[in-house]
């Protein structure tokens, strides 16, 4: 297993490296990706503006939750980019190459591609969500339950992008399916969970649990609740166990398109 983290934290660097060899292209992706989410704080905020407090969120709680998201989505996609590209790797034959490695094929799959615009909205997302904890004069308690929210969120948001890309070894040439999917997961994270009745905020923390990557670690913090930031805990577990029996099941049904012969 260290082993392959090790590869994982190496290959890593090599596609940072990679990739910066071209600074302009690289930080043009960057600060393209850091304006074009500019714009969702401009429209919340002029939201906000007019609307006032929404069931006790204020512009920066709002403000604090979009952190949260476009962090979370920089991570996945900025360092598990792989898992967005399986349903073509499998329709070109070229997932033969993760399953050859002697290194784990989860680990071989993330790095397998990288995308530079991603850390665009790393960098955002921790500056907003960092500066939200700043602002609000977290004690180091609120900074672990934050962190920790934050923590399940994003291994919440890695289990359903790898879920969705499953999809391909179900059904043929899946990838339009595999993102429809994972559109349908990511929408109700773009909004206050404050927005959402009870019944739909479940199910929706759930069983479609976008607002776990967004909403709820702001919930967390709001309502200082260990009960909440346990219930994370629990939906987050269930949900690694899910892509874990379905991974395992998808990887038996593969069958080799010959790349290598």
């Amino acid at each position: 297993m260290l082993k392959d983290i090790r590869y994982f934290v190496i290959q890593t660097k090599f596609n940072i490296k990679n990739a910066y060899a071209l600074r302009s292209a690289f930080w043009i992706g960057v600060v393209s990706m850091i304006v074009n989410n500019c714009v969702f704080f401009i429209i919340w905020s002029l939201f906000m503006k007019s609307v006032g407090d929404i069931n006790g969120w204020t512009g920066v709680d709002v403000f604090g939750m979009l952190g949260v998201s476009m962090f979370i989505y920089g991570i996945t996609f900025g360092f598990f980019h792989g898992v967005v590209d399986l349903p073509q790797m499998i329709v070109r034959g070229s997932f033969d190459n993760v399953l050859i490695s002697p290194v784990n094929s989860f680990f071989k799959l993330a790095t397998s591609s990288f995308l530079v615009t991603a850390y665009g909205d790393l960098l955002l997302g921790a500056v907003v969500f960092l500066s939200y904890g700043i602002y609000l004069q977290f004690s180091l308690y609120t900074w672990l339950l934050y962190v920790l929210a934050i923590s399940f969120g994003a291994i919440v948001f890695l289990c359903i992008r790898l879920l969705c890309s499953l999809i391909s070894f179900f059904i043929y040439d899946g990838d339009n399916i595999s993102n429809q999917l994972f559109e349908i997961f990511l929408r109700p994270g773009l909004y206050p969970g404050a927005i959402f009745p009870i019944k739909l905020k479940t199910f929706f923390m759930t069983l479609v649990p976008a607002l776990l990557t967004s909403a709820i670690p702001v919930d967390i913090i709001k309502t200082n609740s260990l009960k909440l930031l346990s219930l994370s805990l629990l939906v987050t577990s269930i949900w690694i166990l899910i892509t874990f029996l379905v991974y395992k099941i998808a990887l038996r049904r593969y069958e080799s398109g010959n790349l290598l012969r």
